[in-house]
């Protein structure tokens, strides 16, 4: 907006000054008040998870799209003035696809599910018949019942107390998973919803953003924004999709080979390291701990035995699958990864811990262009190995190539 009091040359000035005043009171604000500003910043997340989760599908069901379309095109829609039906139409079978992925999956895994829970119930119920002494034992140190000679005395008011306490944080327990569960399907519902209407009409929605882009900001600042986006879909494309396809992978391989080694629950034990192996570095161990624990409780010689199974399907997949299916779509180091997971997953839990990786990943290759673009200003060389034995194995400065 210009001031009609002010000339034309003044304008310029008082813009960046009042973009610079604006941003020093937002970033005071963001260190002096920062619990109130997170928790502003948490509750906004909140309210928008359902279309955030409705964009991720719609990501993750992009190159579903393009790959129907690519069928679609050359048989059906060979009319240019019916492409926005073509969208539709692969738009609805991408969602119809994931939908139908859902129903399988739950249509092998439920029953297994239940089959395992009901053995290791079985199980315990077994092992408490065959230790009744020892329980006896528990149960007296915990004045729960005691022994008057040879009769047995039932300390009916512990007994009483310790059930009303069970049932409360039973019924708690119930409120709450009930409440995660319609969260989680109202989440599901809007988010299915909201994907579908991008995947319809992405290419409009893309070209109103640059439309706006173009408007506000200089050719050439827009159209690097534009190659860093299509720089960070590339990026997080790739290694999501791939993360999934590897994890898939190893779930597979672990199903067989438990099969093969006769462990018990295979299907449930796989499916918890193939879930887990999506978080990168720490994703195997986090599966070994609950499925070793399931198998300690049946069979110790199986806990070990998966032990070692998994370090093998660790290795596996480090230096052979994750390489050869994700290969350089994220190109950092180990220790960066651990870090990257670390400091993610304490600012936003599991997501954190999954998109840490290509987030940090997007913002070293944008470091990375920029210093090298400064080098070769400079007439220096890129290569990290010049450097080892800077300055006095340096090269010279080269007059940059014009």
């Amino acid at each position: 907006m210009k001031l009609p009091f002010l000339k034309e040359e003044y304008h310029k000035g008082i813009a960046g000054r009042i973009v610079v005043v604006a941003f020093a009171i937002l970033f005071a604000a963001f260190v002096f008040r920062f619990d109130e500003v997170w928790r502003l910043v948490r509750q906004l997340t909140s309210l928008a998870s359902p279309f955030i989760v409705g964009f991720a599908i719609a990501f993750l069901l992009g190159p579903v799209q393009r790959k129907i379309e690519s069928v679609l095109r050359p048989t059906l829609f060979k009319n240019s003035q019916r492409i926005k039906l073509m969208h539709g139409v692969s738009a609805g079978l991408s969602v119809l696809f994931l939908l139908m992925l859902i129903f399988v999956f739950l249509w092998i895994f439920v029953p297994q599910l239940v089959d395992s829970i009901k053995s290791i119930v079985e199980y315990i119920t077994r092992f408490l018949r065959a230790n009744s002494s020892r329980l006896n034992e528990i149960l007296v140190s915990h004045n729960i019942i005691s022994f008057n000679g040879d009769e047995l005395v039932v300390a009916w008011e512990n007994i009483v107390s310790s059930q009303i306490k069970n049932i409360t944080t039973i019924l708690d327990n119930l409120v709450t998973i009930s409440s995660v569960i319609v969260n989680f399907l109202y989440k599901m519902l809007v988010g299915m919803i909201t994907a579908f209407y991008i995947l319809l009409d992405k290419d409009h929605l893309a070209a109103q953003i640059k439309k706006i882009g173009y408007s506000v900001m200089s050719r050439e600042k827009i159209e690097g924004l534009i190659f860093w986006t299509r720089r960070a879909n590339h990026i997080f494309a790739g290694f999501i999709s791939g993360k999934i396809l590897d994890s898939f992978i190893i779930g597979v391989i672990c199903y067989i080979g438990m099969l093969l080694f006769r462990m018990e629950y295979p299907l449930l034990i796989a499916s918890v390291i193939g879930v887990t192996n999506i978080i990168p570095f720490f994703g195997p161990f986090i599966g070994w701990v609950p499925s070793a624990l399931i198998l300690l409780i049946v069979n110790p010689i199986s806990a070990l035995w998966f032990t070692v199974f998994v370090l093998f399907l660790q290795q596996l997949d480090g230096n052979v699958i994750g390489p050869h299916i994700l290969g350089d779509s994220v190109g950092v180091s180990a220790l960066s990864i651990m870090i990257a997971i670390v400091i993610g997953s304490g600012l936003f839990g599991f997501v954190g811990m999954v998109v840490s990786v290509p987030v940090y990943a997007l913002i070293y290759a944008f470091i990375r262009t920029m210093i090298h673009g400064k080098l070769k200003s400079r007439g220096l060389p890129t290569d990290t190995e010049e450097y080892v034995h800077a300055p006095e194995m340096l090269k010279p400065e080269v007059p940059p190539h014009v």
